[in-house]
């Protein structure tokens, strides 16, 4: 199962990630943007697979006439095909698919593999006993078996690459592990967890209607193009609480030129230790969704290309008051700037008069206009 705070935590990295690359477009759905860019050809693709397929012309006649192995490593060696590594790029027999084309050459594996493929495709036999026979035949090529359950029923079965999905699913809290652990009980439960990811994206994350295939991008992306991004902006992240941590104790520290551990008057470091402290800078953080706590802008965290001015700072939310956890709010560091001693709500009123929405009751009276005195 998902574990929700974690999928919370993921998917509000992945927006971020995406806008980031996207040019500050905003993601909305798996229908547009840069991830349909990235993803929207794995329906396609299938489709061409299934056109060079087509298992529903086979009929039990072809079977051991070696035109069902040929058509079927045709609708894998598509030139778009990532999904199955088929190239030999590591040199003569590393593709994955090797199996099938020796077989042209052996008319008992070619007749064992067609009976297998007709009925995985004409669901003549359950699909665990199918799956184990291909698997005894073509080896544990996870991908290779993932990706034929793929092209018979895309709504139940999705293709697979192993360390990927490993690494997304361990962000995302599913006890789940694909590497070298390739059996029919394995993808039932990779295709459970992706379900279960489906789920999320349609309630928690409020997409509405997602695929299957969609939830299958959303983890791809975690583990594979979006990943290195990802580690990089936790750690900036990590970084900036350790500098935040720092500067409070060093506000405290030079308060009259006395230290942490004494009291400071007005700026005294209460019940916390360094730990403490960053403990609860971390939770304020991922309370406020790595945003502002008065202006709700994105920080940026400390790494190549951020916006001083955006990074975020503690802030005491009264300013005569001690850095303690009911008393303290992350913000830009322009703001911080910006409010200096000001009273909170004060501030907030005035950053409503510059936005134009300022509720009434934080509105103070305003200057009569022209038409009013006229």
């Amino acid at each position: 199962m998902v574990d929700h705070d974690r999928f919370d935590e993921e998917f509000r990295w992945f927006k971020r990630l995406i806008a980031k690359r996207d040019n500050g477009r905003a993601f909305t759905n798996f229908d547009e943007g840069l991830v349909h860019e990235w993803e929207g050809y794995k329906p396609r693709l299938r489709d061409q697979a299934l056109r060079v397929l087509s298992p529903g012309r086979w009929t039990e006649a072809e079977i051991g006439s070696g035109s069902i192995l040929q058509r079927t490593i045709e609708a894998i060696q598509i030139k778009e095909n990532n999904l199955v590594d088929w190239h030999h790029r590591r040199g003569p027999g590393t593709a994955k698919h090797t199996v099938l084309l020796d077989a042209r050459q052996d008319a008992t594996s070619w007749r064992e593999l067609e009976r297998y493929l007709f009925d995985l495709f004409k669901d003549v036999a359950g699909e665990g006993t199918t799956f184990g026979l291909l698997k005894d035949m073509l080896g544990d090529k996870y991908s290779l078996l993932a990706y034929l359950f793929f092209l018979k029923d895309m709504d139940r079965f999705m293709p697979i690459q192993p360390m990927a999905f490993d690494c997304a699913f361990r962000d995302l809290g599913i006890d789940l592990k694909t590497a070298r652990k390739c059996s029919w009980e394995n993808y039932q439960r990779f295709n459970d967890a992706l379900r279960d990811l489906q789920s999320a994206l349609t309630v928690r994350a409020g997409l509405g209607t997602v695929r299957l295939i969609d939830a299958h991008s959303f983890c791809w992306m975690l583990g594979n193009p979006l990943k290195k991004e990802r580690e990089q902006l936790k750690k900036g992240r990590e970084k900036s609480i350790v500098e935040m941590r720092r500067s409070v104790e060093s506000t405290v520290r030079n308060s009259n030129g006395q230290t942490v551990k004494r009291i400071v008057k007005n700026k005294e470091l209460r019940g916390m230790t360094p730990e403490g402290l960053t403990d609860l800078i971390r939770s304020l953080l991922d309370r406020q969704r790595n945003r502002c706590a008065l202006t709700k802008i994105p920080f940026h965290f400390a790494g190549p290309g951020a916006d001083d001015d955006l990074r975020p700072s503690v802030d005491r939310i009264d300013s005569n008051g001690h850095y303690e956890a009911e008393n303290v709010q992350i913000v830009c560091r322009f703001v911080n700037l910006w409010k200096g001693d000001s009273e909170n709500d004060e501030f907030k009123r005035l950053l409503a008069l510059v936005r134009g929405d300022t509720p009434p009751h934080l509105a103070a009276s305003t200057p009569p206009t022209e038409d009013d005195t006229s």
